[in-house]
Formats: C-alpha cells, sequence, structure tokens
C-alpha cells in the first residue's frame, strides 16, 4: 500500500476538525455525537477514529488549532514589519474567515463555557493562549525597540487587552454573525494606535 503524504494526513485531518465544527456550533458539544461528526465528514468511523480517540480529543483540537490561527498571523505580522496597530485590524478579520467555514466563533464560545468544567480543555485552552500572548508580547517588544511603539507600555499587559479585544470581537460575532470584520479592525486599529502611540501610515 503507497504511503500516505504528510499533506493529504494534513488535509484530511482538517476536513474532520471542520466537519465536528459545524456539527458542535449546530448541536452543542454535549449533543453532538462521534456518529454525528463522521457523518458530517463523510468518512467511515475508521478514518475518523485514525485521528482522534474521541469527541474530547477533537474538542482540544478545534480549540487549539482555532488560537493557533491567531498566532500565525501575528508571526506573519513579523516577517511582514507590520505596525501592530494594523495586526490588530487584521485579526478579526482572520477570525471572520474562519467562521464562514464551520461557525467557529459559536464553538469558541461553547469552548470557553466548556472549559471551566473540563480539565484538559481548559489545560488546552490555557497552554495555546499563553503562546499566543506570549508572540503578542514578544511584537509589542520588538516594536519597542525599534522606536515603533512607546517605551511606556507594558507589554504583557497589552498583549492581554489585545487578545481581549479579539475575545469580544468574538463573541459579539457569535450573537451577531452581521457584525463587521472591517469595521471592527478599523476601530481596533485606531484604538490601539493611539495607545502605542503608533505610526500607521
Amino acid at each position: 500500500m503507497p504511503r500516505v503524504s504528510d499533506a493529504y494526513l494534513a488535509q484530511r485531518r482538517a476536513h474532520i476538525l471542520s466537519a465536528a465544527a459545524v456539527c458542535f456550533a449546530r448541536e452543542g458539544f454535549h449533543r453532538a455525537s462521534m456518529r454525528d461528526v463522521i457523518e458530517e465528514a463523510g468518512l467511515s468511523p475508521g478514518a475518523v477514529y485514525r485521528y482522534f480517540r474521541g469527541k474530547d480529543d477533537i474538542i482540544v483540537a478545534i480549540a487549539r488549532d482555532t488560537i493557533g490561527a491567531v498566532g500565525d498571523v501575528v508571526r506573519a505580522s513579523v516577517s511582514d514589519r507590520k505596525p501592530l496597530a494594523l495586526l490588530a485590524q487584521d485579526l478579526p478579520a482572520a477570525i471572520e474567515e474562519m467562521d464562514r467555514a464551520d461557525s467557529r466563533t459559536r464553538l469558541a464560545v461553547q469552548a470557553w463555557a466548556e472549559a471551566l468544567r473540563a480539565p484538559a480543555l481548559g489545560d488546552a485552552l490555557r497552554e495555546a493562549m499563553h503562546d499566543v500572548l506570549d508572540q503578542v508580547r514578544a511584537r509589542v517588544e520588538l516594536g519597542q525597540a525599534e522606536g515603533e511603539i512607546t517605551a511606556r507600555v507594558d507589554p504583557a499587559a497589552m498583549s492581554r487587552v489585545l487578545i481581549g479585544v479579539l475575545q469580544g470581537y468574538i463573541l459579539q460575532r457569535a450573537w451577531d454573525p452581521d457584525l463587521s470584520a472591517a469595521d471592527y479592525g478599523r476601530a481596533v486599529r485606531d484604538l490601539v494606535a493611539g495607545a502605542l502611540g503608533e505610526q500607521t501610515g
């Protein structure tokens, strides 16, 4: 039997997670079953269980991947030399893109609630969030070192505020799918630029 490529495995994993996200957003974590996920994915049970032992594993993976997507945008901003205020403007659009595919914002809100009672999910969310906070903090520190951001800003505290603003967008979008990422992003840009003393061009 020919060896399956890593790219194929990653694509199949992403397909399963997207199908699961649709199920969880529609039914909730507790009502949705592995059978629902398997049917939504259009795969055999064996194909799904090859990647995940059960529903809890899938929930943790979705939570990690969603938070990780924010980290990807932060890392890209460093290589692109993008001002932090413009990075903040881009984040709502990145969330909106994921949300259009599988109602990711509704799922995120459910995951936050579930994390209060499920230790494994809570640990996964904290670990993934700390990674993103570290990346944002490092981005603020880089801006300070290069004179882009005022030295009076506390990088750790500012990273918490920026992530909090993004979480606010996720929560509002879960209630109101028509919330404009572009409008929200521009408002965030202006707030961040004023707070950091940035020049956005």
